[in-house]
């Protein structure tokens, strides 16, 4: 009841890099939508949970342990940290009430980054790499991330799904170091006094310098 043009030419398999597709039309997007929303058995909740990974932290660990361990767990994996968002701060400035802690941290490696949006510009929606650590109606911190895992790439039928070596090379350890910064922050890995913490991040400044820009 909802067709769904073929705008999409399975053989055009080449394409410039860093080269923005055309926009979906709104039309074949609501089908899309309507059709997908219409078969699928999962709850809106449901499917946000599938695509997150999540730890929840050990009982007992701080925000503040926990955000140091996977800044510093960030610097061993060679990325850079890019933005810290609490979220809960403004609210509470906004309302003037307590809310539970949320708190937002973005890492990225720019270098991986480059070479994904050559494949598909659209993909910025998604960058900076983000991990959230909140706390829930229990009172239980979590740390949760989106999942990587684009293992289901291999039975992909459409000869674009296909990337190339060195962009799942990449793409697997931007994922593989995302889960351990999240490893790291449940964990209270490696808790640093100021001082320590301070070097081990001059000496990442230092190392990861050529990753800092797009």
């Amino acid at each position: 009841p909802f067709p769904v043009p073929m705008i999409v030419n399975p053989t055009d398999t080449y394409w410039e890099p860093n080269t923005v597709s055309q926009p979906f039309p709104r039309e074949s997007r609501q089908a899309m939508m309507t059709s997908g929303a219409m078969s699928n058995p999962w709850s809106l909740r449901q499917v946000f949970n599938f695509m997150t990974h999540k730890v929840k932290a050990k009982e007992g660990l701080s925000f503040e342990e926990i955000i140091e361990a996977m800044d510093s767990r960030a610097i061993d994996e060679n990325l850079k940290k890019s933005g810290h968002s609490m979220i809960w701060k403004e609210v509470e400035a906004k309302t003037g009430r307590p809310t539970p802690r949320v708190e937002i941290l973005q890492y990225c490696d720019a270098m991986v980054a480059r070479m994904v949006l050559d494949y598909s510009p659209e993909f910025s929606i998604f960058l900076p790499c983000r991990i959230s650590v909140l706390e829930d109606a229990k009172g239980d911190v979590w740390l949760m991330t989106l999942d990587w895992d684009v293992s289901w790439l291999n039975f992909a039928w459409h000869p674009d799904s296909q990337l190339d070596e060195e962009l799942k090379k990449g793409g697997k350890r931007i994922r593989d170091a995302m889960l351990s910064i999240v490893d790291a922050g449940a964990n209270g890995d490696e808790k640093l006094n100021t001082i320590d913490f301070l070097k081990r991040h001059v000496q990442g400044e230092k190392k990861q310098f050529k990753f800092f820009r797009i």
